[in-house]
């Protein structure tokens, strides 16, 4: 219980760092693999909030879980957080992706930090490790 506390503190002051951006109108896009795989919704599995620290894993009903992330086509991101896997509302925030090279992609803030995605097939790998401290783990929602 008190590492799922600590993850939602966590995530909090995520959302927090990453809600305000600065302009990213002079940001060069680098485009790679169809960014089409990346739209839509996934819904968190696991989690690993410090180095060397257990894994933490979620239950989902297929829809919702702990965390959703909601990719569109404009590059904005949704992120919903829930209390519970049964979709009670906890908080939501918004980001901004673009195309990395290597068939990667990037959430966060262009300007001075991102976070790493990778997609295979119905699974996304968000790598925060550098600027927060976590790697997370999607699958696409049903």
């Amino acid at each position: 219980m008190k590492k799922q506390v600590f993850g939602l503190a966590m995530l909090a002051v995520f959302i927090g760092a990453v809600g305000c951006s600065g302009s990213d109108d002079n940001q060069e896009q680098v485009q790679n693999s169809d960014p089409s795989n990346l739209l839509g919704k996934w819904v968190i599995e696991k989690a690993i909030y410090e180095e060397d620290a257990d894994t933490t894993y979620y239950q989902s009903n297929g829809s919702c879980g702990r965390e959703v992330l909601e990719f569109y086509e404009d590059k904005e991101v949704s992120e919903t957080l829930y209390v519970d896997e049964d979709c009670n509302f906890g908080a939501t925030g918004s980001y901004r992706w673009w195309s990395l090279s290597g068939g990667k992609f990037a959430l966060g803030n262009e300007n001075s930090f991102h976070h790493t995605i990778t997609i295979t097939g119905n699974k996304l790998y968000l790598d925060g490790s550098e600027e927060g401290g976590f790697r997370k783990y999607y699958h696409k929602a049903n």
